[in-house]
């Protein structure tokens, strides 16, 4: 199973858009107003720095996954705590993707279908990709996928055009200050660390001393994506609105009308985003399947895919009232697992290997 650099960057790319520019923005726009998009801008250079750590603890370990790095570095015992701690976060984390995406779908798609046939739909998806080809299928699904999502994003920015009032946007930082931006950066930030699945998938990227340019790159991309998003979301719906659409994004595209004629591109970007949560979630799916065959010392990590598929469905049944749907990216992803699992673990990481040196690497 190898995957290119460059397939690496549309599979990054597509996941880091899929979720980030749906849900980010509004919270960003609630605590830094018109000054989102700083915000936003920022998170992209905080994603940028830990990316680039993420990344050069991969090319010291390129051949082995988060699992087998972990024990090398800190012993058998508690590296396979500290491997069994990000399957669990990657667990949870696709649980709430499933949720999020299974009662957006439910809301403005197919109204009348229960939740759980939705879930079950994308799940058997992701399965079936999973078992069928793995990595390599999925890298190559993503780069059909990320294309068409950037090229509907830029196609709705350009129709949303007369839709825009400038001075919404003023005055720039007097109304907000350091804080507030600094605060609504962490929310996009957070996101943008999902790219530590990278840890997980390093083993199965050919040449993969040359995957720091793309894997930058595929950060870089979703930030600015998410800098546009946010300007054209407060021009067009100012901020006391702005900051509280679920999905402002969606809720932009829904009221481009041109004379009757062009209208409703809301279905069209809709299946497009479907591709591109899809491909999200088959990437969880793999990791959490293979870092726990390995886990468990199962040779062959097809055997996991439906008990992990299992897991994430179940736990993706439960009621919205009890977790909230956006309760986990704000009391849990933010506050818990981006300064621990994305931050302060890889920093670690980084430094443990280059005290012990090159000698654990490839060993």
């Amino acid at each position: 199973m190898k995957i290119s650099p460059w397939q690496l960057f549309w599979m990054f790319t597509t996941l880091e858009i899929s979720m980030s520019i749906w849900l980010t923005v509004s919270p960003s726009i609630e605590l830094a107003k018109q000054d989102a998009w700083i915000s936003l801008l920022i998170a992209g250079v905080i994603g940028l720095a830990v990316t680039t750590i993420l990344v050069l603890i991969c090319q010291r370990h390129s051949s082995q996954t988060l699992v087998e790095f972990a024990q090398k570095l800190f012993g058998k015992w508690f590296g396979k705590l500290i491997a069994m701690l990000y399957i669990v976060v990657w667990f949870s984390v696709s649980a709430d993707i499933l949720r999020i995406f299974s009662l957006f779908i439910k809301q403005f798609l197919f109204h009348d279908t229960p939740i759980w046939m939705i879930a079950l739909l994308m799940v058997a998806a992701m399965v079936y990709i999973n078992y069928s080809g793995s990595i390599e299928a999925i890298a190559r699904f993503s780069e059909l996928a990320g294309p068409l999502l950037l090229v509907g994003i830029l196609i709705t920015f350009g129709l949303n055009v007369t839709n825009l009032h400038p001075a919404l946007l003023l005055p720039i930082y007097a109304d907000t200050g350091v804080i507030p931006i600094l605060k609504g950066s962490m929310v996009n930030a957070s996101f943008l660390g999902e790219s530590m699945m990278i840890m997980m998938l390093a083993p199965f990227i050919a040449n993969s001393q040359k995957m720091l340019k793309p894997t930058l790159l595929a950060i870089c991309v979703p930030a600015l994506i998410g800098v546009l998003t946010a300007i054209f979301v407060i021009m067009t719906f100012g901020t006391n609105i702005g900051g509280t659409l679920i999905f402002p994004y969606f809720s932009m595209v829904r009221f481009i009308n041109y004379l009757q004629f062009i209208q409703n591109m809301d279905v069209w970007i809709m299946f497009i985003w479907i591709f591109s949560v899809f491909v999200k979630l088959a990437i969880y799916l793999f990791i959490n399947s293979y870092g726990s065959a390995q886990l468990l010392g199962i040779k062959n990590w097809r055997i996991v895919i439906g008990f992990a598929a299992i897991v994430i469905y179940t736990i993706s049944l439960v009621p919205a009232d009890i977790i909230g749907l956006l309760d986990f990216a704000k009391f849990v992803w933010i506050i818990y697992i981006f300064p621990i699992f994305i931050v302060g673990i890889p920093i670690i990481f980084l430094l443990i290997s280059h005290v012990r040196g090159r000698s654990l690497v490839h060993k």
